[in-house]
């Protein structure tokens, strides 16, 4: 049988806007009520697993039940009042899974030891759920120093993608480690911590990463590991009047 879950009332929420381009960032506490249900649901069924055309380094399984549903039904007023959404259509999911961060640091390819984004759609938002502690490091945000983008919209991608591979040939950039911070190409300009039951929401197209601690535990047991429920939510746009 399926777990059932309902969220809160969202009374413990933050909203602030990043860097130079002002993007919303929402970060809810006490997300979901009874978390407990949804650690339940990560360490039963089906295993994690790898996906070798997942940039994410670690593992993932697929989160069963009605959160998705639930969640996009309880964010609806979020999503249109603070995200400037009221007018786009039909909310879909394009992924709904536990990710556990597994990828010791010398495993990493080059661009997993680099800010991404998840999509360049600026109608697409990221729901980031920590069930685990601060110990295992939230999320941080950046801004791309050559270029000064810190979101990779459509009129973006391929100018972003030509100067940062052009640096990182350059640099002969082997990754093999986390991104944590300021570096010589990228800038940090917002974070979140993680804490148990807390929630970020953003555009999928800012740079962002995990805060990363190799020194912790990159255990892929759902109790002990670096455990997250990420859920991918795209917005159709709104249609033209005739």
């Amino acid at each position: 049988m399926f777990p059932h879950f309902s969220f809160s009332s969202f009374d413990q929420s933050e909203l602030s806007y990043l860097g130079a381009e002002r993007f919303p960032l929402m970060v809810i506490d006490n997300f979901i009520d009874q978390p407990e249900l949804l650690l339940a649901n990560a360490s039963s069924g089906e295993d994690f697993k790898a996906s070798p055309s997942d940039y994410y380094p670690g593992v993932r399984k697929a989160v069963s039940g009605n959160y998705a549903e639930a969640l996009c039904f309880a964010l609806q007023q979020v999503f249109q009042q603070n995200f400037d959404l009221a007018a786009s259509r039909d909310p879909s999911v394009s992924l709904c899974a536990f990710s556990m961060t597994t990828t010791a640091p010398e495993q990493l390819r080059p661009i997993q030891s680099l800010p991404h984004f998840d999509n360049s759609d600026p109608l697409q938002l990221a729901v980031v759920h920590y069930l685990c502690g601060a110990e295992f490091g939230g999320t941080s945000f950046y801004r791309h120093r050559q270029t000064g983008f810190e979101s990779i919209g459509p009129d973006r991608v391929q100018s972003y993608a030509k100067k940062l591979k052009a640096e990182v040939m350059a640099a002969r950039f082997v990754g093999k480690t986390y991104m944590n911070g300021d570096d010589s190409w990228f800038e940090r300009i917002g974070g979140v911590q993680a804490k148990f039951n807390r929630a970020v929401i953003f555009r999928g197209n800012l740079l962002h990463s995990g805060d990363i601690d190799a020194r912790k535990n990159l255990s892929s047991k759902p109790l002990e590991g670096r455990l997250t429920a990420n859920t991918f939510i795209h917005f159709s746009a709104p249609k033209a009047p005739l």
